[in-house]
């Protein structure tokens, strides 16, 4: 009887994890646990982290007031992910497909049981900052969950408060010198600018220009 290999992905008991290797991602840490309307259990929500050196040279029209026209800033990306698991289930093909009432049914029944074959990033969001260090100044360019890990607005997603709150504290450490952390004042995908500015005032940030909004650390 021919067989298949199928992989499937469900939701991880994040037990045991091996932190896979990739040069891109120097960092991974915990950040918190939280319920997602997508999972049956609360999930573990990890970050890995990437830090690069980089040159730069402002405009005038510049989002975020940078005194500092041209020098050097930290780039960071972010990205936090669930653990899942990756399960094998072998699967015997029929040779010739079974019919049942005139349709095609199964073309094949699992042999033996699923077999765990460790556990995989399954990505959640996104986040980029950087931090311009004459200015003293972190930009936190964006930070979000993708759309099937959020279900309330902005202003009252716990979650989201969680994740930017998480990043911040981990850029603050990162730069200890940093004296404000500054963003843009709308990002495309909350539903409305009003929606987006509720959700930056619940985390301290109010107006700095016409463009953006930021807070002392």
């Amino acid at each position: 009887m021919p067989c298949a290999i199928i992989t499937l992905m469900i939701n991880p008991s994040q037990e045991e994890y091996l932190t896979p290797e990739d040069d891109y991602w120097t960092k991974r840490v915990q950040l918190f646990t939280v319920q997602f309307p997508t999972y049956t259990k609360p999930q573990k929500v990890w970050g890995r982290f990437h830090t690069s050196e980089e040159r730069f040279r402002a405009s005038k029209h510049e989002i975020i007031p940078i005194k500092e026209h041209a020098g050097t800033r930290t780039y960071v990306m972010m990205q936090p992910y669930v653990l899942e698991p990756e399960l094998t289930i072998t699967v015997g093909l029929y040779d010739t497909p079974k019919h049942y009432a005139d349709q095609d049914s199964s073309v094949g029944k699992t042999i033996g049981q699923p077999r765990q074959e460790g556990f995989r990033e399954a990505q959640a969001g996104n986040a980029q900052a950087w931090y311009y260090h004459s200015d003293k100044t972190i930009v936190l360019w964006e930070c979000f969950f993708d759309r099937r890990f959020r279900k309330h607005p902005f202003d009252k997603d716990v979650n989201m408060q969680k994740l930017w709150k998480g990043l911040e504290h981990w850029l603050i450490q990162k730069f200890p010198q940093a004296t404000t952390i500054a963003t843009p004042f709308n990002d495309p995908i909350a539903e409305s600018i009003d929606e987006y500015q509720a959700f930056l005032k619940t985390l301290g940030y109010s107006p700095i220009a016409q463009a953006a909004f930021g807070k002392k650390i």
